[in-house]
């Protein structure tokens, strides 16, 4: 994989590059931005960059430490996720990848370690961490993620380079589908309008296109049979994809009373407009975080057939009046 082939992003790719070319690299990036819009290619890029052996334009590719990073099998190269229940990066695991990094590079000039969910960190686990920021070695070099930038403790964000990633254009998305992942195009191009600019998003939407067109069937109806008459979700993963698709749903209503041109559920434009004459800005965007939060509880173990519970009362209460 070279620099060409990450479509998008091409400010973050010359920023990265000018650092390369000139030996200016910091010791530490934070690349931010949404989820599943490339934040990890980019960091992987980077990392294959500052090992490559050949001379020029870095990465080249074909070196024999190129294609060891392009595997992520070089031993150089150091990759920390969240993990467990709670979905944190914790003391323990910062442990473990500051141990490694301490010592001397095994084979490449410096090694490069990958921290994926920056703001995942635990208290203990981010003080750690910062310590080491504070004080480099030049033997390490840091690439950290994160899609919740305000998530962040403060002296890290202070201590990177950031990297702001953006959302990708839904014409990139539209291709990508297409070409990456085999999505037919009558999918692909109004799946990319309504990812939010994340191929991952795209993806799994595509994945289950079908289902989320019955979801959206639900919400342009105003009436109440067919939430009644229904069961609701229940599994987490199902009902966190109903909440996702109300509150895509409501930024169309709130979309369609300015401009209905734009709502990127095109299919439902006119059911989008009947509801936006009707129904109050203000009330969406207050239902819109009531939603929200309902999402956030998800991962706080709350019950999932309580949370759709909630939301479809919160649904029939914004609809009916």
């Amino acid at each position: 994989m070279a620099w060409s082939d990450i479509l998008g992003h091409e400010s973050a790719k010359r920023f990265l590059q000018t650092h390369l070319a000139t030996g200016a690299v910091p010791n530490a990036y934070l690349f931010a931005g949404p989820d599943g819009v490339g934040k990890r290619r980019l960091a992987l890029e980077m990392a294959k960059a500052l090992n490559c052996d050949a001379p020029g334009a870095r990465p080249c590719d074909h070196c024999p430490s190129c294609a060891r990073f392009g595997r992520g099998a070089h031993p150089d190269l150091h990759l920390l996720s969240p993990s467990g229940a709670s979905n944190q990066i914790k003391m323990e695991d910062i442990r473990m990848l500051l141990g490694r990094v301490a010592l001397r590079p095994f084979s490449a000039p410096v090694q490069v370690a990958i921290l994926d969910g920056t703001d995942r960190l635990t208290e203990e686990a981010a003080n750690s961490l910062l310590k080491v920021l504070e004080e480099p070695s030049v033997h390490t070099k840091f690439l950290l993620m994160t899609s919740r930038l305000s998530f962040c403790l403060p002296t890290i964000v202070s201590r990177c380079q950031l990297v702001r990633c953006s959302a990708l254009p839904a014409e990139v998305m539209t291709r990508l589908l297409i070409q990456q992942h085999g999505c037919d195009a009558s999918v692909a191009g109004p799946v990319s309008q309504l990812a939010g600019g994340s191929l991952a998003r795209a993806a799994d939407l595509a994945g289950r296109w079908r289902a989320y067109g019955q979801v959206c069937a639900r919400l342009a109806d105003t009436g109440m049979g067919s939430w009644l008459e229904q069961p609701l979700p229940e599994t987490r993963e199902s009902v966190a994809h109903l909440l996702e698709a109300m509150l895509s749903w409501l930024r169309d209503v709130t979309v369609a009373a300015v401009e209905p041109s734009h709502v990127a559920h095109a299919a439902h434009a006119e059911a989008l407009r009947r509801q936006a004459a009707v129904t109050n800005v203000e009330r969406c965007v207050d239902a819109a975080l009531e939603l929200h939060a309902l999402r956030e509880s998800l991962d706080q173990f709350v019950s999932p057939r309580l949370v759709a519970a909630l939301a479809r009362e919160k649904w029939l209460s914004l609809t009916s009046v």
